[in-house]
């Protein structure tokens, strides 16, 4: 059973036919990160009753009870994600002051998913422990990049065919990108973050990663805060149409690539991504139903010389909402964002550790002097970037359904600041060092449909999405 290329659907259909067991299938994934993760560090825990679960989710199968689509499938979870207390796992976003504190129960997406198997937390970056290092480019062509790298990893290391991160602004995306996966950050509000540990309730979303785009369509049926058991699946039969169906507009790859800034400078990985999605631009352009090449605002506007900017959105109520979230905690040694702060100061031996050594952002939310007046003015601002004058204004200028890009790119901002759908589609390796890239694509809010359509468009013209060549290099792991 070959992990790193086989997906959730095709797994499905070998649990279905009796080739294989949920309980082989999630021992295998046991065995899988047992074997890799002492190199990879992807997954923080696993599940002890993970094997009871599949048995149950096998005897169910045998009884004729098929739950949907999921049933018998492992699944990861961002370690973010609240875990009934029978699961025996914590859910510490990566906190060591959260060890042993554990949710009251299931966060509603956990709970939407009874027939799946889920198997363990990921690791994360740290939102709650040691912030990034100032001296650092964030997104260095070898970085997994993004606080849902874990989950990310996981998926393409075979861990689990699918998990569920959570995005802020790239945090989900990212990580996919460089993983080569199928993601999908949905439209705000289309999946509950109930039971998940926030940043900011103004633009967190939860979303599937998976290896193929009928997987990430599932994962959608099943999340959705809009499906009940037993309907008839919404974006698992909406993929049919094809490029044909489709107007696309297309960001100039050059200057929407992250800037020097951020990402360290090869000219020769620059040159080839440049020159790789230029030509899957111009195959789709002889597919599209049409095709356009597009500007937008930048994310600069997001960032005013003078003034508050989306990062101060995020930390002006990080308090309130981490505080709200741990009031609901069955018992915890931490209630406040200070109590986390000062168990930091007192442990950074072993929670902040170097090059990552600083808890600046949990310090600048403490410390947020923007008032209720005017986080609301700036969230207005902010709203009007990403959607009036930013997506919503391309998509009609240009009389297009969508927008694509390199997903190496900012342009994550702007979709975090609408609040608006996006998803990423793989394309190929740096011959740098391996690592994979591709391309994003998103459009207007509800517009799910519409991406998953130029996904299906996508995996069904372009090569086959390939395991990354570095979880191939046996020698390392």
């Amino acid at each position: 059973m070959d992990l790193l290329t086989l997906t959730a659907h095709e797994l499905q259909d070998q649990l279905r036919c009796g080739a294989i067991t949920s309980i082989q299938l999630v021992q295998h994934c046991i065995d899988q990160i047992q074997r890799y993760d002492g190199y990879l560090h992807a997954v923080i825990q696993v599940s002890p009753n993970a094997l009871q679960h599949a048995k149950l989710l096998h005897e169910e199968r045998l009884s004729g009870r098929i739950r949907g689509p999921l049933h018998g499938i492992p699944i990861l979870l961002k370690d973010n994600i609240d875990t009934d207390p029978g699961m025996g796992m914590d859910t510490t976003s990566g906190c060591l002051a959260l060890v042993g504190s554990r949710p009251k129960r299931n966060a509603d997406i956990v709970g939407r998913m009874p027939g799946g198997s889920t198997i363990g937390g990921q690791t994360q970056s740290a939102y709650t422990t040691g912030d990034v290092n100032p001296n650092d480019k964030i997104l260095d062509h070898s970085s997994p990049s993004g606080s849902s790298t874990g989950s990310a990893v996981a998926v393409s290391a075979g861990f689990a065919p699918l998990a569920i991160g959570t995005d802020t602004g790239g945090s989900l995306i990212l990580p996919s990108n460089r993983a080569s996966l199928y993601a999908f950050r949905p439209t705000m509000g289309l999946i509950s973050q109930d039971g998940i540990i926030p940043v900011s309730y103004d633009h967190d979303a939860a979303g599937p990663m998976a290896k193929s785009v009928l997987d990430v369509a599932n994962m959608l049926d099943v999340l959705a805060i809009l499906a009940e058991p037993g309907d008839s699946p919404l974006y698992a039969t909406s993929l049919a149409g094809g490029f044909g169906s489709l107007k696309i507009g297309a960001l100039p790859v050059k200057q929407w690539l992250f800037p020097e800034s951020v990402m360290s400078y090869d000219e020769a990985a620059t040159g080839q991504m440049i020159s790789e999605i230029t030509a899957a631009y111009q195959i789709i352009e002889s597919l599209a139903g049409s095709f356009n090449k597009v500007d937008m605002i930048k994310p600069s506007a997001l960032f005013p010389a003078v003034g508050f900017s989306i990062y101060d959105l995020y930390t002006m109520r990080l308090r309130k909402a981490l505080e709200t979230y741990l009031a609901h905690r069955e018992s915890s040694s931490v209630r406040t964002l200070d109590d986390i702060i000062a168990f930091n100061k007192a442990h950074a031996r072993t929670d902040i550790l170097a090059p990552y050594d600083n808890q600046d952002t949990l310090i600048q939310a403490a410390v947020s002097n923007m008032s209720d007046a005017e986080h609301k003015v700036l969230l207005a601002e902010t709203r009007s970037v990403g959607r009036e004058q930013g997506i919503d204004k391309t998509l009609k200028d240009f009389d297009i359904d969508v927008i694509i890009g390199p997903a190496d790119s900012s342009v994550n901002l702007i979709i975090a600041a609408a609040g608006y759908p996006s998803a990423t589609m793989p394309l190929s390796y740096l011959d740098y060092n391996g690592r994979p890239f591709g391309l994003i694509a998103f459009t207007t809010a509800g517009g799910e449909k519409t991406l998953l359509k130029l996904m299906k468009a996508w995996e069904d013209t372009f090569p086959k999405r390939q395991v990354p060549r570095n979880l191939l290099r046996v020698d390392l792991i």
